[in-house]
């Protein structure tokens, strides 16, 4: 996939892009994070041509990465919730549990997920520095 933008600001191999928000992220709202609709975003892209502030530039994630984030961030979370309660379910009906299986299920499958989501926060230093899911900026734009 690729965009251009400006650059507003480096330090040493990463830059700072302002950039239009791509028509595939419309629906998503990731970048604004609840905000009034915005046609602008900033992002962060591996600067190894150099490209100083105030130029335009072309940025390029490779597709798979950009589906494997997606994976990460919204299927695998969400997996772990169905499985949590499914599972918690089965034990809980297993063990004879006298109170509200499918509420205490919800709750298991719910913190499962919470549990998920913490581990790939914590983990986000370590995506980032791979590289695999940052944008790179591969050309000045004239």
């Amino acid at each position: 996939m690729r965009q251009t933008g400006v650059v507003i600001s480096t330090n040493e191999n990463i830059a700072i892009l302002k950039m239009q928000r791509h028509s595939a992220c419309a629906s998503c709202g990731g970048c604004g994070m609840g905000k009034e609709e915005s046609k602008e975003m900033q992002i962060e892209a591996v600067n190894r041509i150099g490209a100083t502030e105030g130029n335009f530039v072309e940025v390029d994630v490779s597709t798979p990465n950009v589906l494997k984030a997606a994976a990460i961030a919204y299927v695998i979370p969400l997996i772990v919730l169905f499985v949590g309660i499914v599972i918690s379910s089965k034990v809980l009906t297993a063990i004879n549990y006298s109170s509200n299986i499918e509420t205490m299920s919800a709750i298991i499958g719910t913190l499962l997920m919470g549990i998920v989501f913490m581990i790939i926060k914590k983990n986000e230093p370590k995506f980032k520095k791979s590289e695999e899911y940052t944008p790179v900026i591969t050309s000045i734009v004239d």
